[in-house]
């Protein structure tokens, strides 16, 4: 009887201790998406595309859609980081790519693996054009060189040296001809060289700068009447015609002020070429007549790769977050697009604290609402807002049932979404040349404290917007030195606080306002640190933050609004900053180098509130990257972190502490609890 009841007891005090932990509950998993298409490649014979991705984590992704239904069929990490300079031998299934570090390398589209590789005397490539028939590829590179590279032994052979720099090319391969374009770096001295593939030197050349004619960069040949169009990467696109019988300028023409030239496209059938700007312009050009005769505008296409199929009656354009669209040519129309659902960038996180449900806002063309239940911690719905604008700043309102996203139009748009059915609401417009820079939501009181710059008289104003009928009910405007960094509400108190950046005296300083007024009733100047996140302590009436310069933890008593002190940490970068239930913890997501595997991870900080004392650090077994966003639900006790740089993106459930009964003896309780704990375990053997 005596053993087991000092054995119980040790359980009791050693368990105390374990629960002042950080535990991880569960994880879900989100299909990755495509986050910066930079090339595409079409497969007219096998009905597929192919997709360069650049991931922010300096990986490469291929992706496989059926070209027809534009569905993902797969997608593969090829994890090195390379160009959208490129070619594709689709009868052999291969890919050829290049990097700016002069690497050119051969990819297997069948087996999804890098077969054979070898690295350019010249480093810069600006281009890859193919010769399948003969097994040579010729790279231009931007000092510029042409280098000629045997595809069957995938060795360099020779290189030619042009002048100035390269902009451009286009390759005659029926005539063995390679047509590289250059310019100077004033950019008045546009040169079209001509080179002989079977001696591979130049045997002619043109200067095409008339006119404010600049940088060639993308060209169409149409054989039968040996002519080639070339666009250029102007701001106001050109179009020069080339004759290439005796190589002489024929004409210029102006397409486009809307950017320069992205991708080229054409029809010999129908006489039309097809030149794709920056900004999203497609635009059709008439041969005969040297004309433009029609365009189209897509506003989520700016500075995304266009392919068009051999005979340019369809083109597609790779947009991001696996938004693949057709168009139809030559009607310049959308035929069909991409419905598939994946996710990338988290922007906000939202719970809804009476309802157990977590929302997330991801990033994707026209923005993605996923409904996750925080009970069995699983996707219950999306929801496609088809919204195309940035988002300014967004709220949760449980008890009138929103989620108010504030769009950066200029004209203070807010959607709501519903949350009873999950729908898009309606859009509201309040004011024109609005803009929402931050916020906080006071949920007892259904208010929404609002930071909005007006651009027409330049000024920030502190904005009260009652809730859920959007309406502003009160104003205030602040200084137009300063910028407005961030702002925490202590709803039981009736305080605002703003954390302020001053750009004349370079440093940080805290405003404390009245909720109710919004006058202001106190300031703390900050010139000795620079701040990051913060967090607000209501039961121990501290505000923590973060000192980027000193890498510590440090707090403000907001009774005197002095800083207390500071708790020097181990960390090269914090991402996340929250306090938990109870005000007993705070909690930090941060990277740090670790010494024994020689790389940067990640680790949750947990420290006592009352105290300022560290009582935790857990390490993580993945590495942060840039942002971490995070949010965490008081009714639960529960965390949630999404990395969305992993593959795929994941989004963890973390169990934290409970709240500290005497958050002043807590650590040295504890503490004697465990040894008491070890004292009993050892005489309850005896």
């Amino acid at each position: 009887m005596k053993f087991n009841l000092l054995f119980v007891l040790s359980l009791v005090c050693c368990t105390l201790l374990v629960q002042s932990q950080i535990t991880e509950m569960n994880s879900l998993n989100f299909t990755i998406g495509m986050d910066y298409v930079n090339a595409i490649f079409i497969d007219e014979d096998a009905g597929l595309l192919y997709f360069l991705d650049q991931r922010n984590n300096g990986d490469d992704y291929i992706w496989t859609y059926d070209r027809y239904t534009l569905d993902i069929l797969n997608y593969t990490n090829i994890g090195v980081y390379y160009y959208p300079y490129r070619g594709i031998d689709t009868q052999n299934k291969l890919l050829y790519l290049t990097n700016y570090y002069g690497q050119f390398i051969k990819f297997d589209l069948t087996t999804m693996e890098v077969v054979s590789q070898c690295y350019l005397s010249h480093g810069i490539p600006h281009k890859v054009e193919l010769d399948l028939v003969n097994q040579k590829a010729y790279i231009g590179d931007y000092y510029p060189y042409v280098t000629k590279v045997d595809l069957s032994s995938f060795t360099q052979e020779s290189v030619l040296t042009l002048v100035n720099y390269f902009t451009g090319s286009v390759i005659d391969v029926d005539n063995g001809i390679l047509y590289a374009a250059t310019d100077s770096s004033s950019q008045n001295n546009a040169t079209l060289h001509k080179i002989d593939l079977s001696t591979f030197t130049e045997v002619n050349s043109i200067l095409v700068n008339s006119s404010g004619i600049a940088r060639l960069k993308y060209g169409v040949i149409d054989s039968g009447n040996q002519m080639m169009y070339f666009g250029t990467d102007q701001y106001s696109m050109n179009i020069v015609k080339i004759n290439l019988t005796d190589f002489t300028l024929v004409d210029s023409t102006t397409i486009s002020s809307t950017g320069g030239c992205y991708g080229a496209g054409i029809d010999t059938t129908n006489g039309l070429a097809y030149f794709f700007s920056q900004y999203g312009n497609l635009m059709k050009l008439n041969l005969t007549s040297f004309t433009s005769t029609g365009s189209t505008y897509f506003h989520d296409a700016y500075y995304v790769p266009i392919v068009f199929d051999s005979s340019a009656s369809n083109a597609y354009l790779g947009l991001d977050y696996a938004d693949v669209m057709q168009i139809n040519l030559p009607a310049l129309t959308v035929g069909n697009r991409s419905d598939s659902i994946v996710y990338t960038e988290v922007e906000f996180l939202w719970v809804d604290e009476i309802n157990q449900i977590l929302y997330l806002y991801f990033g994707n063309v026209g923005g993605i609402i996923v409904k996750i239940d925080i009970t069995s911690f699983s996707l219950v719905d999306y929801l496609v807002l088809g919204l195309y604008e940035e988002i300014d700043y967004g709220a949760i309102d449980s008890e009138n049932g929103f989620i108010y996203i504030f769009l950066s139009t200029g004209d203070l748009d807010i959607a709501k979404i519903r949350l009873s059915n999950f729908t898009l609401d309606g859009i509201v417009t309040l004011e024109t040349n609005l803009y929402v820079d931050m916020g906080v939501f006071d949920t007892e009181n259904q208010i929404l404290y609002l930071v909005i710059w007006n651009s027409t008289d330049y000024e920030e104003y502190l904005v009260k917007m009652s809730c859920p009928n959007l309406e502003i009910i009160q104003s205030f405007i602040l200084s137009s030195d300063a910028s407005f960094d961030d702002i925490l509400l202590d709803s039981s108190r009736g305080y605002l606080y703003m954390l302020i950046y001053d750009y004349y005296e370079s440093e940080y300083f805290i405003n404390q306002y009245q909720a109710s007024t919004f006058n202001q009733v106190g300031q703390t100047n900050l010139t000795e640190y620079n701040i990051g996140d913060w967090a607000l302590d209501k039961t121990h009436q501290f505000i923590y933050f973060f000192d980027w310069d000193n890498y510590a933890t440090c707090r403000i008593n907001l009774n005197n609004m002095q800083v207390v002190d500071c708790l020097d940490i181990t960390m090269d970068d914090c991402y996340s900053f929250f306090i938990t239930s109870g005000d007993s913890y705070l909690f930090m997501v941060i990277d740090f180098y670790n010494s024994t595997s020689d790389e940067y991870e990640g680790a949750l900080v947990q420290i006592q509130t009352s105290s300022n004392q560290l009582v935790s650090f857990t390490p993580f077994d993945y590495e942060l990257f840039y942002d971490y966003e995070s949010c965490y639900d008081p009714t639960t006790n529960y965390g949630y972190l999404i990395d969305y740089y992993s593959t795929p993106v994941t989004l963890y459930q973390l169990s934290f502490p409970p709240p500290i009964p005497n958050p002043s003896s807590s650590q040295q309780t504890l503490f004697s609890f465990f040894i008491l704990g070890i004292m009993m375990m050892i005489l309850g053997f005896f």
